[in-house]
C-alpha cells in the first residue's frame, strides 16, 4: 500500500482521495485550512500553509510519502524537485507541477526557453512598474495573480480607464501578485500581455 501526501483538498481532491483509497492506498490531505472536503474522507490531514516551504519540507519529512499529489497551484512547487531526490515520486513530475502551477515559468519556458510565439507580456511588483508595463504593452488589459485558481484575483482594466492602474497596490506575497493581458488584439495572432509578478 502507497502513501499519498494530496497537497490540496478541495471537492477535486476529495473524489481523488475515495478513488484511491478503493484501491488501498493510504492518503494524508493537506491545505491551507480545516475541514477542506478532501480531508473530511482521506486517512490523515495536515492543515499548512503550502507557501512556506519550511511547513512543506516538515511534514514531507513527517509523513514520508510515496507519492505527492499537487491539486493547487499555491504551493512552493520548486520543493518538489528535492523529494525526488529524496525517492519520492511527485506526481506527474518535479519538472511538470513547478511549470504547470507557475505562471511566471511556465510562460517564460514557452516564450523564452522554446522560442514559442507568444502575447507580449511583462511582470511588475509596484504600482510604478505596473504602471510601465502597460504603457509597454497597451490597453486594455487584465491584471492576474501569477498563482490563483479558476480566474479568481483577476481584473479587466478597459483603455476607457486607463486612471485604475495607479491603485494597484500589491497585497499578496511576490509569488502570488497579479499579471497583466491585454484583451483587444485580433484572434489571429497572440494578444500582448502584461504579467505582474
Amino acid at each position: 500500500m502507497a502513501k499519498i501526501l494530496l497537497l490540496g483538498s478541495g471537492e477535486l481532491g476529495k473524489e481523488f482521495v475515495i478513488a484511491a483509497q478503493r484501491i488501498g492506498q493510504t492518503v494524508i490531505a493537506v491545505d491551507n485550512y480545516e475541514n477542506a472536503p478532501a480531508m473530511q474522507v482521506a486517512h490523515h490531514f495536515e492543515v499548512i500553509n503550502m507557501l512556506d516551504g519550511a511547513e512543506l519540507d516538515r511534514i514531507v519529512a513527517q509523513h514520508q510519502p510515496d507519492f505527492i499529489v499537487p491539486e493547487i497551484e499555491a504551493i512552493r512547487t520548486e520543493r518538489f524537485y528535492d523529494y525526488e531526490k529524496q525517492g519520492i515520486t511527485v506526481v506527474p513530475s518535479a519538472k511538470a507541477a513547478n511549470f504547470t502551477m507557475n505562471r511566471k515559468a511556465i510562460r517564460d519556458l514557452a516564450a523564452k526557453d522554446l522560442g514559442l510565439r507568444t502575447a507580449n507580456y511583462r511582470y511588475a511588483t509596484s504600482a510604478e512598474e505596473l504602471q510601465k508595463a502597460v504603457a509597454e504593452v497597451g490597453m486594455p488589459c487584465v491584471v492576474k495573480p501569477l498563482m490563483s485558481s479558476s480566474g479568481k484575483g483577476q481584473s479587466n482594466h478597459p483603455s476607457s480607464r486607463p486612471t485604475c492602474v495607479p491603485s494597484y497596490q500589491p497585497t499578496s506575497p511576490p509569488s502570488m501578485q497579479p499579471s497583466l493581458t491585454p484583451t483587444d488584439q485580433p484572434t489571429t495572432r497572440p494578444s500582448s500581455q502584461i504579467t505582474v509578478s
